[in-house]
């Protein structure tokens, strides 16, 4: 928009007729084209259509098909040294985005590239050591041309040497979704156009002066502006101008469907916003038009329930811009919505004119077929942008009414003016919009002043950037892959990438990586960090490959004393710095987070798991003790005392074999017991942990275990005899066993 300070007087009135301080038309832009038909009725097209105009195809491409040499065509890591070549001899980022059902890769760049530019990428990979064969993948497209039989006749839209170059954008996008709010003098029915209008509002508040007969009302359509002898202070008669009508045709009259004109963005919808009565309309309320048109509040005004992400603004006169008109486009363009407005049409500085001279504006001149400034276009440092307006024997075709006063047929007129030009520019606004939603206000001017051509004819006084071009202008946002997502969210934390993205991991996976680590990707994980000691145990584990698979979660800080975890497909690396990176996996894995992980009373692990054990058997230590597996039975703790006492029997190798249970709290005096494959280690804080087993533990269990009259067992067995004899102590007696038989000595 114009951020520029201009000047000038304020005035009131916004008049569609040459009126007191307003010496132009100020339905800024209606020109009657001389030749189309008479001075207010302009013609209906004649003639048979002329063939289009096409441009030819673009040679440039942004993506290669690439065949590689045998011992390549597997490897990741040789394919990537062609990529990495790429990137080092010609500057342009590329990389592998899919196999193609040929075993060929598909490989892209990271922007759009000219036709040298796609010279340059092909040599720089064909000249590739494992490279057997590469060539662009070329874009094959539909043609676009309208059936609209007058279509030939809108040279603004068919003729690309003067044109906006929409054509080649209608393949992409026609602005479906988009809708273009008209702050004019309403709209009349045409089955040219109806299918594209949505409700809209009058907003023109003085019965007297809204021609319809009462004030502001939900029905914008237009009753006719035309005026007497005297009346508007104008000298002479002059017809209605269905000026709302042509406006609207020129961006969204619909196409394809074999019937008169077709818009340059015929997937926009339309929403009429009536401001201009008569007389012309009042600033008031084309200031409330805007407000409620980007979906402001208007005291008195329901809300509007589908605000326009683009205004066209085709008013003004020769005055300063009021402060309330740039307080109310500050506020639309605040809101997001980007507000196209007519340079005016007497040849004079745009930056006399209002609102061409506001800020915040995108200030749009006009142009002829010969690609020059029309003869009437203001123009200076205030015009932002120049697009198609017509001029004397070529004007701009689009819907219109047959009315000489009132509403009456439908019918296609010839118009020139800036009053053309800017919807011709809103258009293609509104088609950037629909392929970028991400676009601000600032955002559309910038790229539509930087894609802007020269002027194929001659332009004195200031053209702004030139004339406007759809083709280079309407681009949808690149698809960024996941890995590039990912990347751009960490805002630099892993450096600079050390490798492209590399594709053709298992799953469909890939990988980019960078000084501090890598992202890995693949459809069932997402894209995620690796990095650091996790990384190098997950790189252990046999990367995606691994028992793990692939990430999916980043690292997740703010454990206890400092921890971190990361979660993979098939279990977690936890790290702390007390006790290094370790695998958790599976029921072991389970377990631990039963005891509450870290936190639990088995804090962090110290030890992966350790596989080997008898009968398949696994366990995995921890900072509290550790949890032993096997596969007849399970996975189970194994702490403290009890623990040292199954360690000093020789583990799942002694008599006791595997534990079947965790400790089993809930004794008498305090006691804990836990029970294993042949027997029990039972412990108090009184008498330790001791082994029961076999015979003895038989005898014990018929007096009622710990809390019968033997209490606990004080000593682990004992032999008492060369024949086998054992016997065990508890705090209430001595049980002997024999091969014969057992006996208990009391105390």
């Amino acid at each position: 928009m114009n951020l520029r300070r201009k000047a000038g007087t304020a005035t009131t009135r916004i008049s569609t007729r040459t009126a007191g301080v307003f010496a132009a038309v100020m339905i800024l832009g209606y020109v009657t084209a001389t030749g189309a038909g008479a001075a207010d009725h302009p013609a209906v097209p004649s003639g048979p259509p002329v063939a289009a105009q096409t441009a030819s195809p673009s040679l440039a491409t942004d993506q290669f098909i690439v065949k590689f040499k045998s011992a390549a065509a597997g490897s990741p890591t040789e394919r990537d040294k062609t990529y990495t070549k790429a990137v080092r001899e010609t500057s342009i980022d590329v990389r592998e985005i899919r196999t193609t059902a040929a075993d060929t890769k598909v490989v892209k760049a990271s922007h759009r590239l000219n036709a040298e530019e796609s010279k340059l990428v092909l040599q720089s990979i064909a000249g590739g050591d494992n490279v057997a064969s590469v060539e662009p993948d070329i874009l094959l497209q539909p043609t676009a041309t309208p059936n609209d039989p007058y279509y030939s006749q809108q040279w603004a839209l068919s003729d690309p040497n003067v044109g906006i170059r929409v054509p080649s954008v209608w393949d992409k996008t026609t602005g479906t979704g988009q809708i273009v709010a008209l702050i004019d003098t309403g709209i009349t029915a045409h089955s040219d156009l109806n299918a594209n209008v949505i409700a809209g509002y009058d907003m023109i508040a003085d019965p007297t002066a809204s021609g319809d007969g009462d004030g502001r009302d939900a029905d914008p359509s237009d009753p006719g502006d035309y005026r007497t002898a005297g009346a508007c202070g104008s000298v002479s008669p002059s017809n209605s101008s269905w000026h709302g009508t042509h406006v609207a045709g020129i961006i969204a009259a619909v196409a394809n469907n074999a019937e008169g004109v077709t818009g340059a963005a015929p997937g926009v919808k339309i929403e009429p916003v009536r401001a201009l009565g008569d007389c012309g309309g009042y600033l008031s309320d084309v200031i409330d038009g805007i407000t409620w048109a980007s979906g402001g509040t208007v005291g008195g005004v329901p809300a509007n329930p589908n605000p326009a992400k683009t205004i066209n603004l085709s008013v003004g006169g020769t005055a300063a811009c009021p402060s309330a008109m740039q307080a109310a486009i500050d506020a639309a363009v605040g809101r997001g919505t980007t507000v196209f407005v007519a340079a005016g049409n007497e040849n004079q500085p745009a930056a006399n004119n209002a609102p061409a001279n506001c800020n915040n504006v995108i200030t749009v001149g006009a142009s002829n077929q010969s690609g020059a400034r029309a003869s009437y276009s203001n123009y200076g440092a205030a015009v932002d942008l120049m697009a198609p307006g017509g001029d004397t024997g070529a004007g701009i075709l689009s819907t219109y009414n047959a009315g000489a006063t009132t509403p009456g047929a439908e019918t296609y007129g010839y118009l020139m003016g800036t009053s053309m030009a800017t919807p011709m520019a809103a258009s293609v606004g509104a088609l950037m919009k629909a392929a970028d939603s991400s676009l601000t206000p600032s955002q559309i001017e910038a790229k539509l002043k930087a894609t802007a051509r020269p002027m194929p004819g001659a332009c004195s006084g200031g053209c702004g950037a030139g004339l406007i071009d759809a083709s280079a202008a309407v681009v949808f946002p690149a698809t960024q892959t996941p890995i590039a997502v990912k990347a751009a969210s960490l805002n630099g934390a892993l450096g600079a990438a050390t490798t492209g993205e590399v594709y053709g991991l298992k799953d469909n996976g890939g990988y980019q990586c960078f000084e501090h680590g890598c992202i890995l990707y693949s459809p069932a994980s997402g894209a995620h960090v690796s990095t650091g000691a996790i990384r190098t145990l997950w790189a252990g584990t046999g990367y995606e490959n691994g028992g793990l698979g692939y990430p999916v979660t980043d690292e997740v800080p703010g454990l206890r004393d400092g921890g971190v975890y990361q979660n993979y497909q098939g279990g977690a690396i936890v790290w702390s710095p007390a006790t290094g990176a370790h695998v958790s996996v599976g029921a072991i894995r389970g377990l631990w987070a039963a005891t509450g992980y870290e936190n639990g009373r088995l804090g962090y692990p110290v030890t992966d798991e350790v596989p080997g054990l008898r009968d398949g058997g696994v366990y995995q230590n921890y900072q509290g003790g550790a949890i032993v597996w096997s596969p007849a039975t399970g996975a189970h703790l194994s702490v403290g005392a009890i623990r040292g006492e199954w360690a000093a029997k020789g583990y799942e190798n002694g008599i006791l074999g595997y534990p079947v249970t965790d400790e089993v709290s809930g004794l008498r005096d305090g006691g804990v017991y836990q029970n294993y494959q042949r027997g029990a280690i039972v412990w108090s804080p009184a008498t330790g942990a001791h082994t029961s087993f076999g015979g003895i533990r038989s005898v014990w269990a018929s007096t009622g275990f710990e809390s019968g009259r033997l209490g606990y067992p004080m000593s682990d067995e004992y032999a008492t005899g060369n024949d086998g004899s054992v016997a065990q102590n508890y705090q209430g007696g001595v049980i002997h066993w024999t091969p014969s038989g057992s006996y208990i000595s009391w105390q």
